[in-house]
């Protein structure tokens, strides 16, 4: 069962100002946005998340001493839970979700309640463990999602939230996402909510790589014989997959290199026939719309120039048949996996000029390139998730992106 408890934070200090100091997660962070969060302030938390310097890691633990000395960065006197609200808009609906920060006690995969869905890459974990090593400190967080149709944990906290957050601002600037940061102490708050998730199972939606780094920084200072208790823990975000406020976006994929002419024709062919219904649309905005109203088992294609497809599946029995007797059943039924292993294979497209995008609107436009034709997606559900977890099994690469993402540096932790 998964373990949590407070903890004393590290934060900013309250005098500066937040929205110029903290950063999204380091994986999603491009180059130019690097260099850009870089100019904010000298103090933004890229400078310990993914520092430029040549030597990064040291740079990094230099950077974090300083600050720390210099209280740029402030620990908090007593042991708590923090509460993350973000509020944000989507698809011209307002959402919001809410969300504790805590430690929680890490499991090997398959020997708990804590679960992944996504397998893990060696390159990103060598990166993060020797980011660990240098600081000795976690500066963002595991994004755990749990089952509480109840929503008790929500209730907890309007019992128990202070009237004034630490933090309240919008980041970026101009995006219209707002995040407040509550603090609470109140041992009462604390109790009710470390029994309730001796209760619950935990499925990691985000930061893969940063919970497997935990693990091995673990087994590493158990290794050097320091059998601190806190080492066993990591830095974690925990919300409710019952929340409205939890969105998963599409990551559409856009291929390139494409003989337009001779991709229609194999489209049109009588062998998808076979497999799905094909409906033309005269628009992105049809497209769309029609995406939306059929969900699961439909593909969207843009073509540019006003010519585009929908793809429903007619029978999944067929295409089932014609996946590798290897997959999973559970991963079978994902759109994601239909379109890689089925449709871009029964077009003999090839994808190593493959381009990924969140945005419809990037996709579409990118289509209209004489090359490139765009593969546009439904989102899996909440439930893909969980149940691909339960599985044991991984969802392919590139599958999730919940949507907006944590902010590293708005709630920091040493060991």
């Amino acid at each position: 069962m998964p373990e949590i408890k407070p903890f004393k934070g590290l934060i900013y200090n309250l005098s500066l100002p937040i929205h110029k100091l903290v950063a999204p997660p380091y994986d999603v962070i491009s180059d130019k946005e690097r260099d850009e969060l870089y100019e904010l302030s000298p103090y933004n938390v890229i400078r310990l998340i993914l520092n430029r310097d040549e030597n990064r890691y040291e740079s990094a633990k230099n950077f974090f001493e300083t600050w720390l000395r210099d209280e740029i960065i402030i620990e908090r006197h007593k042991d708590a839970i923090f509460v993350y609200e973000q509020r944000f808009e989507y698809e011209e609906k307002n959402y919001t979700r809410v969300g504790i920060i805590c430690l929680m006690k890490l499991e090997e995969f398959g020997k708990g309640d804590i679960y992944p869905h996504e397998r893990t890459l060696p390159k990103p974990k060598e990166d993060r463990f020797n980011l660990l090593k240098a600081t000795n400190a976690q500066f963002d967080h595991i994004f755990g999602i749990y089952h509480d149709p109840n929503f008790m944990v929500e209730s907890f906290i309007e019992k128990y939230k202070p009237v004034a957050p630490l933090f309240d601002f919008e980041f970026p600037q101009g995006s219209g996402t707002n995040h407040k940061l509550y603090e609470i102490t109140d041992e009462d708050f604390i109790h009710s909510v470390v029994n309730l998730f001796k209760n619950r199972q935990v499925f990691i939606a985000d930061g893969h790589h940063r919970y497997e780094t935990g693990l091995m920084f673990r087994d590493y200072m158990r290794s050097l014989s320091v059998e601190k208790d806190e080492y066993d823990y990591i830095l974690t975000y925990l919300t409710n997959m019952e929340s409205k406020g939890l969105i998963i976006l599409p990551t559409h994929r856009v291929i390139s290199r494409v003989n337009k002419d001779s991709f229609k024709i194999k489209l049109l062919s009588e062998l998808i026939y076979d497999f799905f219904e094909v409906m033309r649309v005269s628009s992105p905005d049809e497209l769309k719309n029609l995406m939306s109203e059929f969900s699961r088992g439909t593909f969207g294609i843009y073509l540019g120039k006003g010519e585009g497809f929908i793809l429903k599946i007619r029978d999944y029995g067929k295409i089932d048949q014609n996946l590798p007797a290897e997959i999973p059943e559970v991963v079978k039924a994902l759109d994601v996996t239909v379109l890689h292993e089925f449709i871009f294979k029964i077009l003999e497209l090839k994808l190593d000029g493959i381009i990924y995008t969140h945005d419809f609107k990037t996709a579409v436009d990118l289509s209209e390139q004489s090359d490139k034709v765009a593969f546009l997606l439904n989102p899996p559900s909440v439930l893909d998730v969980k149940n691909v977890s339960l599985s044991g099994m991984a969802m392919p690469q590139k599958s999730t992106y919940f949507y907006p993402k944590l902010l590293s540096g708005i709630v920091m932790r040493k060991f």
